[in-house]
């Protein structure tokens, strides 16, 4: 039986790439798809590729809907999808030809319900491998440790496991939703590898992640690993539940030091006072103990010293741009 995979492309003013994203699905030595791009109001001339495109490739669905950003568009995906599996890719990404192959080829012999690879990352240096050592069985684990870092089109997904536990895209979240979801995917059940670098992230200058953030957008990244710890703390029972408690606290208490160090660095005292005012900056010695040495140490004593003339010193003599607005 040659299973139904379901392709889903949120597409927004991606009329520079999406030809080229197009054809590497087209060009799948896995034929046997639907590619659904969810056209979220656009206002270049994306909605004519698409058309232009799905005259020649009648596998091509085209959902167009207002504007409501990239979670809600592959849940619009998700919705209308009737494959067996689900896959995304961005429509400025691409595959590589054998990407389907291989990935149905994992998920048969394994039977599982996610099915993943290694993702490359192309920007203006170069192409650079995503660190990923392939663990099954310690999925979580190794994406909370940085040992394996994906991209969410690095997926291959059973759509009945998907609808079972109701998972879609957070879309309240500006950042963090990738990592939600693949996160609460691992909390859920086991994935399996394929053992190669299959899929081609673009870093696009102007995007969200490479432009500079507003306070709000650290709060709301915060939000998503708050999010999680609450439902890895609720759903997830592996024998490492512990050590991956553990994990995402510390990377809580990272992202709070980290954003209180960019306050100071950036003058805005008042903005660090009213948070520490507000008990934010909370954590337990163990999570204290899994994050780097200098926000352990010398940043967090100097933060929580709440002494404004070291911190104008400390602004003075370090003197590096941030990345707020």
């Amino acid at each position: 039986m040659k299973y139904l995979i379901s392709i889903i492309i949120p597409v927004y003013n991606a009329e520079k790439y999406l030809a080229a994203t197009l054809t590497s699905v087209f060009n799948q030595t896995y034929s046997n798809m639907e590619i659904i791009a969810v056209n979220d109001g656009s206002t270049d001339q994306t909605q004519k590729i698409l058309f232009d495109m799905q005259k020649k490739e009648p596998r091509l669905h085209i959902i167009s809907q207002l504007n409501q950003g990239i979670s809600a568009a592959r849940n619009t995906g998700i919705n209308h999808a009737t494959g067996d599996f689900i896959a995304f890719i961005d429509s400025d990404d691409s595959w590589d030809i054998s990407f389907l192959t291989k990935m149905i080829k994992r998920q048969q012999e394994t039977q599982g319900n996610v099915i993943y690879t290694g993702n490359m990352d192309l920007s203006s240096k170069g192409i650079q491998l995503k660190t990923n050592d392939f663990r099954e069985h310690a999925n979580l684990a190794g994406y909370l440790t940085h040992k394996s870092l994906l991209h969410v089109g690095c997926l291959l997904i059973r759509r009945k496991f998907l609808n079972e536990h109701q998972l879609r895209f957070n879309i309240n979240l500006r950042t963090g939703e990738d990592i939600l979801f693949i996160c609460t995917l691992f909390c859920l059940t086991d994935a399996f590898s394929v053992p190669e670098y299959l899929y081609c992230y673009t870093h696009r200058d102007g995007s969200i992640m490479r432009g500079a953030w507003t306070k709000l957008d650290y709060l709301n990244d915060l939000l998503a690993w708050q999010t999680l710890e609450h439902i890895i703390k609720t759903t997830y029972q592996n024998q490492d539940r512990k050590d991956v408690i553990i994990f995402i606290e510390a990377k809580i208490i990272y992202y709070k030091l980290r954003l209180l160090w960019i306050l100071l660095l950036a003058g805005r005292y008042q903005d660090i006072q009213s948070l520490i005012n507000d008990k934010f900056l909370t954590y337990s010695p163990d999570a204290l103990s899994h994050i780097p040495r200098k926000y352990a140490r010398t940043r967090r004593i100097i933060i929580e010293s709440g002494c404004k003339p070291l911190w104008v010193l400390v602004k003075l003599i370090y003197r590096k741009k941030v990345n707020l607005i």
